[in-house]
């Protein structure tokens, strides 16, 4: 019978350890998840900052875009006005040169005149 208590003593020490490491098994598991847990926030906030960043950019990008838009506009104005300008200066350079060989031609005709008379 002294065996069979004996035995009976391991068996119920080992029960004990056995109980033991359970709870820090299960110790060290409800850490690990509670590490997991805390990763995954991390995670997620990682990847919502990142988010936030591509949503500046794109924001950023768009407003580019959009300057670029109304610098081509302002271009193709100042384009138009240039063109106008320099039709006007080629009309008053055509108008002055009519206007030189008008008095050149009535510089002649006085100088005719005073020659004549």
């Amino acid at each position: 019978m002294r065996a069979h208590n004996i035995a009976s003593d391991f068996d119920r020490a080992g029960l004990g350890l056995a109980g033991i490491a359970a709870g820090f098994i299960q110790d060290a598991q409800q850490r690990q998840a509670d590490r997991d847990y805390e990763q995954s926030l991390r995670n997620q906030s990682a990847a919502g900052r990142a988010m936030a960043a591509v949503t500046r950019q794109r924001a950023a990008l768009q407003v580019s875009v959009d300057e670029a838009a109304d610098l081509r506009q302002q271009v193709a104005r100042l384009q138009r006005e240039l063109a106008a300008a320099r039709a006007q200066a080629a009309a008053a350079r055509a108008e002055t040169a009519q206007m030189h060989r008008r008095a050149l031609k009535a510089e002649g005709l006085v100088l005719r005149a005073a020659r004549t008379a």
